[in-house]
């Protein structure tokens, strides 16, 4: 673990000199909730992993029913867990930037958003997934420079349109389905969480709803996919 975070912080200083966190500010990230298509496809994505507790249990799932998905993975955790990164993008899911300390990009200059991210992507490489170029905005916030930043390093933001609020332990596991299937629409994003603030409910619903939606006829993608379904449109 030791050897992936000593490599994770050489990296970082090697992107920060060719960074040009002075240069000019590029457009800003385009900020996506949801696709409008009217495909019956649906994209499930994870915050705030990998842990060694939920991690495993969720990805045990996907795997089993065959559904692909995008986990925004926090570079701490990745740097403590590199084995479940690698077994995520082992079992075809995506990986997305969630940052490497959890920080809200509101408020920070460039430099910090700059270390932010990069320290991010740089663990997430290192542990054997594709450089990102999708991040997840911690707690969805953002400002200009946040938007502008994260716009100059090739990244999308990806918000979310359903929001079963799991990190909060106030709802059951049928009460999340419930409101999954009633919100839950063509080109949704739907957000759930395997961090230390997931739970066995999240579980639960996520078992339940797959093959709820699967019979409604939705067809699970990734963001990645998702995006790339009517790419002229969002």
């Amino acid at each position: 673990m030791m050897a992936v975070l000593a490599a994770a912080v050489l990296a970082v200083g090697a992107y920060r000199a060719g960074l040009g966190v002075g240069a000019a500010v590029a457009a800003p990230a385009r900020v996506v909730t949801e696709v409008p298509t009217s495909e019956k496809v649906v994209a499930f994505t994870f915050d705030d992993g990998p842990t060694a507790r939920w991690t495993p249990q969720i990805l045990g799932i996907l795997r089993a029913d065959k559904v692909p998905a995008t986990f925004f993975v926090i570079g701490q955790e990745v740097v403590r867990h590199p084995e479940l990164v690698a077994q995520e993008v082992q079992a075809g899911m995506e990986i997305g930037n969630h940052g490497f300390r959890h920080r809200r990009l509101r408020g920070l200059d460039r430099a910090a958003i700059v270390d932010e991210v990069r320290q991010g992507a740089q663990a997430i490489e290192t542990a054997g997934a594709p450089a990102p170029t999708l991040y997840r905005l911690p707690a969805g916030v953002w400002d200009r420079t946040a938007l502008s930043t994260l716009g100059s390093l090739g990244y999308t933001v990806v918000g979310w349109s359903v929001d079963p609020q799991d990190w909060r332990h106030r709802f059951t596991a049928q009460q999340m389905t419930d409101l999954v299937l009633k919100t839950v629409r063509p080109g949704a994003i739907v957000i759930f969480h395997d961090g230390t603030n997931s739970s066995a409910a999240t579980v639960d619903a996520v078992r339940t709803l797959i093959p709820a939606l699967k019979g409604q006829g939705y067809r699970f993608v990734t963001v990645g996919q998702l995006l790339r379904i009517n790419k002229s449109r969002i």
